[in-house]
């Protein structure tokens, strides 16, 4: 029966031979052919992927175990199958362990033996590639899954973890780290340890307010439950491990109490921990004013990362003097009015979190609120000064 689904290239200096076998396995497989590994290499990058490659073991100016050790770097998924008339041991071992060879044939080779090869080849491919699927759907489904159940429960730590997420992009893209899927993964999920406080906690947290001694322990496994979380997702290990380390200082202390320090923290969590504190002392909206308070906090961050973050997110910076800090009756707040402490009703009952700037429908809402409850005035905020 044919198989059309997944490419076939076959590479050889011989092209009588690819004309061959284009002409006989072509009635089964889609074939490609490639004279030589030159043209193998380029066609894997125009015309790829391709499920499995048959390559000559013997071709002039790159040989076959060459040619598939490169596929093996630049194509990993591609199952290899080398075709040659060496047919020494020393030959298939150097084939095998190089170029991780799925399979070593010999000339001459049967049509019937090569076909059969390739359709195990192809086999080989689709439980691969249909695992990682699997994998990745699954990966991507649990964090999704994750992120809403964050929205819901702690609408304000997901409002968070989006701001964390692009300014970790930032840093990342700027320190030139190897990956970027961890971060970006670590950031949206730092805080994802606080659906489990109860949201009075959470909110007088936020607000500033003081917490009991069992409230502040609370908190400060918020790390550790997260990690414990994300760990349950399968190729999660170094997300979890950077959720666990965020509230690690760089000279040691910090939580978890035991073993890390200095570059032995995980990059990834040495970079959440300044993003954090920069969420904390800015309530959200950068300023010169955020770094050098940070910079005071000797011992607390790595030094290298923190001077990443300002250099990276200085176009995201305010100017200080563009803005005026006021204290306004609830009747008082207008769009575009940022808070900088959290709105209360005067029962205690958290409205907006500190932090969060009035967006035109969130000024609507208010204005609906304000007409059934009293909030806690005064409310402190901070306004644009206009251009005059």
């Amino acid at each position: 029966m044919a198989d059309f689904s997944e490419k076939i290239l076959f590479v050889d200096d011989d092209a009588n031979l690819l004309a061959g076998l284009r002409r006989l396995m072509g009635q089964k497989f889609s074939i490609t052919t490639a004279e030589g590994g030159i043209e193998a290499l380029g066609k894997s990058k125009t015309e790829g992927p391709f499920a499995v490659v048959v390559c000559d073991m013997r071709m002039p100016g790159m040989d076959g175990v060459e040619v598939l050790r490169r596929l093996q770097d630049s194509a990993p998924d591609t199952v290899r199958i080398m075709l040659t008339g060496n047919a020494d041991q020393k030959t298939a071992v150097e084939a095998i362990n190089s170029g991780q060879i799925f399979r070593f044939l010999n000339k001459p080779c049967s049509m019937a033996g090569l076909s059969e090869a390739v359709g195990a080849g192809i086999r080989h491919y689709r439980l691969v590639t249909g695992q990682r699927a699997l994998l990745e759907g699954t990966l991507a489904g649990s964090v999704a899954l994750m992120g809403e159940v964050l929205s819901l429960v702690a609408p304000e730590s997901f409002e968070h973890s989006l701001r964390l997420r692009a300014w970790a992009l930032q840093v990342g893209t700027h320190m030139g780290l190897d990956t970027m899927w961890d971060l970006e993964l670590a950031a949206s999920l730092a805080r994802i340890g606080e659906i489990s406080l109860p949201p009075e906690v959470l909110a007088r947290n936020r607000s500033g307010q003081r917490l009991t001694a069992t409230e502040e322990e609370m908190m400060v496994r918020v790390p550790e439950t997260g990690a414990g979380l994300v760990r349950r997702i399968p190729r999660m290990e170094t997300v979890a491990e950077a959720i666990l380390y965020q509230g690690k200082w760089f000279n040691g202390d910090g939580v978890p109490q035991a073993g890390k320090s200095g570059t032995d923290i995980p990059v990834n969590a040495r970079i959440l921990h300044v993003l954090l504190a920069l969420n904390d002392v800015s309530g959200g909206s950068l300023s010169r004013a955020s770094f050098t308070a940070l910079g005071r906090m000797n011992g607390r961050f790595d030094p290298a990362i923190l001077n990443a973050a300002a250099a990276s997110l200085s176009a995201m910076t305010s100017d200080e003097a563009a803005f005026s800090r006021m204290e306004v009756a609830g009747s008082g707040l207008l769009p575009g009015d940022h808070l900088e402490a959290s709105l209360e009703t005067d029962t205690g009952k958290l409205v907006l979190a500190a932090g969060q700037t009035i967006t035109d429908a969130l000024f609507m809402r208010l204005q609906n609120l304000h007409k059934m409850y009293t909030f806690r005035e005064p409310i402190r905020i901070r306004r644009a000064v206009r251009q005059r």
